[in-house]
Formats: structure tokens, C-alpha cells, sequence
């Protein structure tokens, strides 16, 4: 009986006091000039119309260059 009372009262010594830490916290201002690179490229399709006929490409606005050729859509 005294075994489980002592764990009882170690157990609850112990949480409790881990409850009450003190916890701090800073804000940071950032730098509204700070340059922010998105790693993930942005790629879309891009249209034409050509003697009547439907094609499509895919453009990689991040890199402003095209990727492979045209093809009928």
C-alpha cells in the first residue's frame, strides 16, 4: 500500500511541476524588403489556336521558359 501511494504522490509531483514551467516568447519583425524564393515551380498550360485547330503547351512561370513542344489539345 505504501509503494502505491508513493508512486501516486511522485507521479503528481511530478506532472504538476511540469505545468507550471514559464514559457517565453519574442515576436520578430521582418524585413518587408526580404526576398522570398518559392521552391515549388508554377507551371500552366498556354493556348494558341492555329488554322482553326486547338494546341497547348506547358510554360514555367517561375523560370519564364517553355517546357517541351506544342501539341494538339
Amino acid at each position: 500500500m505504501k509503494k502505491l501511494l508513493y508512486s501516486y504522490l511522485l507521479s503528481s509531483l511530478t506532472l504538476g511541476f511540469g505545468f507550471f514551467q514559464p514559457i517565453s516568447a519574442f515576436a520578430q519583425q521582418i524585413d518587408p524588403q526580404t526576398n522570398v524564393e518559392s521552391k515549388k515551380d508554377i507551371i500552366e498550360w498556354r493556348y494558341k489556336i492555329e488554322n482553326g485547330k486547338l494546341y497547348k503547351r506547358l510554360y514555367n512561370a517561375s523560370k519564364d521558359e517553355w517546357i517541351g513542344n506544342w501539341i494538339l489539345a
